[in-house]
């Protein structure tokens, strides 16, 4: 003997209907996230963009100052702006008790790169290897 159960029209389209409403909430939340999570992507890749533009244009202003004449570094810092790329660069005698070094600081958009250098007839000679994305010095403030 075989039972059938039948189920009118009216609870086989509620179900199809509550259905399609479940799957319409999940696909929003997936659609959600995966915005969300491309928005922080997004935002993420603008942070680092401007901070290797940053970097490197305050690396070219170390390299910009090797081009320039400077006076004799003196405990104060001397700076040379060039107005076309916005770069600023420093030097200054530096603290270190070892071979008289000139610390050189290029700035661009408040970052700040570094090097040591030595200073010959207006000229800034870097050795191999001085380059430096901190300040070596002891206290911070003779840095800025």
């Amino acid at each position: 003997m075989k039972i059938f159960i039948h189920q009118n029209n009216h609870e086989q389209g509620f179900s199809t209907i509550i259905m399609v409403i479940i799957l319409t909430i999940i696909g929003a939340i997936l659609l959600t996230s995966a915005h969300l999570l491309m928005i922080s992507w997004h935002k993420t890749l603008a942070r680092e963009s401007q901070y290797y533009h940053r970097f490197n244009q305050a690396n070219s202003a170390l390299n910009w100052a090797l081009t320039q004449s400077w006076q004799i570094p003196t405990d104060n810092w001397q700076c040379l702006f060039e107005t076309k790329y916005q770069w600023k660069v420093c030097i200054k005698n530096s603290l270190l008790q070892i071979d008289n070094y000139v610390l050189i600081r290029g700035e661009s958009e408040g970052l700040f790169v570094y090097s040591l250098a030595h200073h010959q007839s207006g000229k800034l000679i870097v050795q191999k290897g001085h380059w430096l994305d901190y300040c070596p010095e002891k206290r911070r403030a003779y840095c800025e």
